[in-house]
């Protein structure tokens, strides 16, 4: 590798000479907060200022600005269901400042003049709904009482908080569709749907993966893993089910439970099926794979057992001992659906109508 640059005060040898070419080459985004961009108000986020970020041969620092659909490349107003793409752009004149556009698309926003070569793609968001939550995070109803008479109900429509992304605070995968739960953790907003790639994705008012397009556990996982999530362990699945009201026998107010349901439903519809991390359907609609197993406490017949045909055998207790986690709720359980509804009888390689799965991914 060559040396790139070097001391010369004489400014003879061009390695020495600092030019924006120079700089735009070797500079990535340097920020003094990952998150540099983040929600600030309805419908508006704040970039911070400081940041150092590079766009093609030209170098921005940014100045403190508010963000809103004002900033959309087209539309006037923000769409529910819908990804947010954030761009710095360049519009070739040296003396002006930073262009900020919002865009839907996720490779340059649209418009004639702007390419990959002027724009970069500096964060994102998600627009759906949002649980309304008191300053720990705790659900509240609209007089503040953590779970207050009609708590499940007090839910907006507006820019997720914590969907917010940048080029520093995102998950290691496509950002899209998720949002943050913490200590380092995304999680899904939607139940996984098929990407239509042999993989899985997060995305409103899509049909959600189960048994019936062949899902089990092991399918899940594999699917996951093609486009870089995983499943949840119990705990972390739990941190994103938190605040997701119970289910009802009777309606689906609450979340799509009502003992009467025959069949799932597009995902992100009920807008009271929401935890406070702003994750949907994650009580009610299908169960959700979990990552974590379990044997029957009550089997006793140790041996091998061909319950994979094609993929070798377990040594187990029983032909049905090992267990995986499911977690949520199914379409029609009523009030068994819930944040913290577990069910420990599937076996991972069952392929069940009524399980499907949600992913998260670690942060980048």
């Amino acid at each position: 590798m060559g040396r790139l640059f070097v001391y010369d005060e004489n400014m003879t040898d061009e390695r020495a000479k600092i030019t924006v070419a120079k700089m735009a080459a070797v500079s990535d985004i340097v920020a003094s907060e990952k998150a540099f961009i983040q929600y600030s108000a309805a419908g508006q986020l704040t970039v911070l200022a400081g940041a150092v970020i590079a766009v093609g041969d030209a170098i921005f620092q940014t100045e403190e600005t508010t963000l809103s659909a004002a900033n959309l490349d087209g539309a006037s107003s923000f769409a529910h269901g819908k990804d947010y793409y954030i761009y710095l752009c360049n519009n070739g004149k040296d003396s002006s400042n930073e262009v900020y556009l919002i865009s839907e698309n996720s490779t340059f926003p649209d418009g004639v003049e702007w390419d990959d070569t002027n724009t970069r793609k500096i964060g994102g968001f998600h627009y759906g709904f949002v649980r309304n939550v008191d300053e720990y995070g705790r659900e509240v109803n609209t007089s503040g009482s953590v779970r207050g008479s009609g708590w499940e109900s007090n839910v907006r429509e507006d820019i997720a908080p914590n969907s917010v992304w940048t080029a520093l605070h995102r998950p290691k995968c496509d950002p899209s569709g998720m949002a943050y739960l913490g200590n380092g953790l995304w999680a899904d907003i939607y139940l996984a749907s098929d990407d239509g790639a042999n993989g899985l994705q997060s995305v409103y008012n899509a049909t959600p993966i189960t048994g019936t397009e062949g899902l089990n556990w092991y399918i899940a996982n594999e699917k996951a893993a093609r486009v870089g999530k995983r499943l949840p362990d119990l705990a972390e699945w739990l941190i994103a089910a938190e605040g997701s009201p119970q289910g009802l026998d009777g309606s689906n107010t609450n979340g799509w439970t009502a003992t009467t349901n025959t069949a799932r439903t597009a995902i992100g519809k009920i807008k009271n099926a929401i935890s406070v991390k702003n994750i949907m359907d994650i009580a009610g609609n299908v169960w959700e794979w979990i990552n974590e197993l379990c044997l029957d406490p009550t089997a006793a017949s140790w041996n091998w057992y061909n319950v994979m045909s094609g993929y070798g055998q377990i040594y187990m207790p029983s032909q049905t001992a090992l267990h995986a986690l499911i977690g949520g709720g199914g379409w029609s359980d009523g009030v068994h659906c819930g944040s913290r509804a577990v069910v420990c009888y599937d076996y991972p390689w069952n392929v069940s109508t009524y399980i499907g799965v949600r992913c998260v991914c670690d942060s980048l």
